[in-house]
């Protein structure tokens, strides 16, 4: 018997650059996460995974990427800012910044968190209120 645990309402918002009208387009959203581990129950516990520690994990990856700018690792040494600002760079192993990307990075830090359970995670991604994008892994 399978069930799934899911937790929700974690938010941050960070600025990216996407392909816009045929040139990249520096901009950003507040974007928001669900998490949801699949696997069976835990026999001495009766959960699948305890909610508070995958609450704690999701905010740490959410935190993480709170008021940054996400690039791809291969544009790290072609970015600079100049200005009375601090930035904060988060670079991602992706060509291209986009909420699919951002799935399966934080689908990727759940499961090495949560190794050798046999959990299946499907992570959400949404950009913005009505766009999102779901990853399965694990």
């Amino acid at each position: 018997m399978k069930f799934r645990d899911c937790v929700g309402g974690f938010y941050f918002n960070s600025a990216h650059y996407t392909p816009v009208g045929g040139s990249l387009l520096l901009h950003g959203h507040t974007f928001s996460v669900e998490v949801c581990v699949s696997g069976s129950l835990d026999v001495s516990s009766y959960w699948v995974v305890d909610f508070l520690k995958l609450k704690e994990l999701i905010e740490g990856l959410v935190k993480s990427l709170d008021y940054s700018l996400l690039i791809p690792a291969s544009d790290l040494n072609k970015v600079r800012f100049e200005g009375p600002f601090k930035t904060r760079l988060v670079s991602l192993d992706c060509s291209l910044i986009t909420a699919e990307c951002l799935a399966k990075y934080v689908c990727d830090e759940v499961s090495k968190a949560l190794v050798g359970k046999g959990y299946e995670f499907l992570v959400k991604i949404f950009e913005g209120v009505d766009s999102y994008v779901e990853f399965v892994c694990g």
